[in-house]
């Protein structure tokens, strides 16, 4: 779900986004640069109806609540989510059920690497024969990470970019804005 972005301040029901909203006004902001702020501020954003489906009221409830539906229930709910391979529902999904297929996951010892790049949170698993390595991207551009040459011969488990694995000249992973890799021994 995203965050309100209401049009009016009529829409919101929090009593600190009230007073702001006038506070806002009071120091010079037009009405639309107040409802602009408040849009990424507000506690109303995390106050809307759970957005289950693209019925009346999201599926929230057949009474109206007492907080406006977010506009875009219709594009974006649990029912569209759940149907779609591709959510990120699909995806914790497939993280749940490795974490049950594989032991390395919930019983091996955990070793982080490149700690002196804050954009990445990289980890290997070891448990008996098993060994996975997990690269997080946690920028919106791109990073280069050394591989390690045994890198080469791993498979790619799991990822949230459809791309094919493989280790680049020079022994170099691309990870692509916010990407996930999970290779496996």
């Amino acid at each position: 779900m995203t965050n309100a972005h209401y049009s009016d301040i009529s829409q919101y029901r929090d009593v600190e986004s009230l007073n702001y909203y006038e506070i806002l006004l009071s120091e010079g902001k037009s009405k639309e640069e107040a409802l602009e702020i408040l849009a990424a501020k507000s506690r109303d954003n995390s106050r809307t109806p759970m957005q289950w489906s693209a019925d009346v009221n999201a599926g929230f409830s057949e009474a109206e609540p007492w907080i406006s539906v977010i506009d875009n229930y219709k594009e974006i709910n649990a029912e569209k989510e759940m149907q779609d391979p591709d959510s990120i529902y699909s995806f914790y999904k497939k993280l749940v059920g490795l974490r049950k297929e594989k032991a390395v996951i919930s019983e091996g010892t955990i070793e982080f690497f490149e700690r002196e790049n804050a954009d990445v949170l990289a980890y290997k698993r070891n448990y008996k024969e098993e060994e996975l390595v997990v690269f997080n991207n946690l920028t919106g551009g791109k990073i280069v990470l050394q591989a390690k040459p045994e890198w080469k011969t791993y498979h790619k488990l799991l990822g949230n970019y459809e791309k094919e694995y493989e280790i680049e000249n020079g022994g170099e992973i691309i990870l692509e804005p916010y990407e996930t890799l999970v290779l496996e021994k």
